[in-house]
């Protein structure tokens, strides 16, 4: 009966899913339809265009879909607050989101309650990371602590990581350091919880945690955190004109005071 079930359910996932001819690749995780509609790949972030690895990940999508008949599938949030459709992509039983992640062209990047396929998902990142598949092979995506999963990185290069002040995290971008400073303002907005290192937010170092890791840390971060004394420790990127560490799980980041 329970298989029965299951198979049921798959026939009205493809039925009822949207068929729509891809456009244009916009990046590696947002597209246009030919009926021009902006399509943005749930639970997946790949680099912005101008970043590291961005016109990689931009090419392995457009192999993927370009010029393709894709079928939409939607969660349970329709549109994101720039009026893109959030979707599940599909070519014939292949899924499109998974398939970035398994090549390693994009991270893992729930918000919930969108995570119809988070579980299928985490197993292929962890098999991308420990096979150095993709952007893995490069300092663009950073590896969570808390992953279960083996990594040696091979680098021609040594990872150098010592502690350096919040207002010097701008000469280090794409490398892995200790940042210390004060967190003197927060913002949580449901799906990001923003750690400021100064008030003027837009332009200094921030520490950054998404909502599909907020189980990972104390619950209200941005009280818990707020007015301390801290040393974060990650991948150095640059957002916007900014350096920011993403934090995945709490071992990267220490109250000292």
């Amino acid at each position: 009966m329970i298989r029965a079930v299951g198979v049921l359910m798959i026939i009205l996932f493809f039925f009822c899913a949207k068929t729509e001819k891809v456009g244009e690749v916009i990046d590696g995780d947002t597209f246009r339809t030919g009926s021009g509609s902006s399509i943005r790949l749930l639970g997946i972030n790949a680099p912005e265009i101008n970043d590291p690895g961005g016109d990689i990940a931009k090419h392995a999508l457009a192999w993927l879909i370009m010029g393709k008949n894709v079928q939409l599938k939607r969660d349970v949030t329709d549109k994101d607050d720039y009026g893109r459709l959030l979707r599940y992509v599909f070519i014939d039983d292949v899924n499109v989101n998974a398939e970035m992640i398994r090549l390693g062209y994009a991270e893992l990047r729930f918000y919930p309650p969108d995570t119809m396929f988070i579980e299928e998902m985490k197993e292929l990142e962890k098999l991308a990371i420990r096979n150095h598949k993709g952007l893995w092979a490069l300092p663009v995506f950073q590896v969570s602590d808390t992953t279960d999963t083996i990594v040696a990185r091979t680098s021609t290069r040594s990872i150098d990581i010592d502690v350096i002040k919040w207002d010097e995290a701008d000469k280090y971008y794409k490398r892995t350091k200790i940042v210390e400073g004060k967190i003197v303002a927060t913002n949580n907005t449901g799906k990001v919880c923003f750690l400021n290192f100064h008030s003027d937010w837009r332009r200094y170092f921030t520490a950054v945690i998404f909502a599909s890791d907020f189980h990972k840390f104390p619950q209200h971060p941005e009280d818990y955190y707020l007015n301390r004394y801290v040393r974060v420790r990650g991948l150095i990127k640059e957002y916007r004109g900014k350096p920011e560490i993403i934090l995945k799980s709490q071992s990267q980041i220490e109250i000292i005071d």
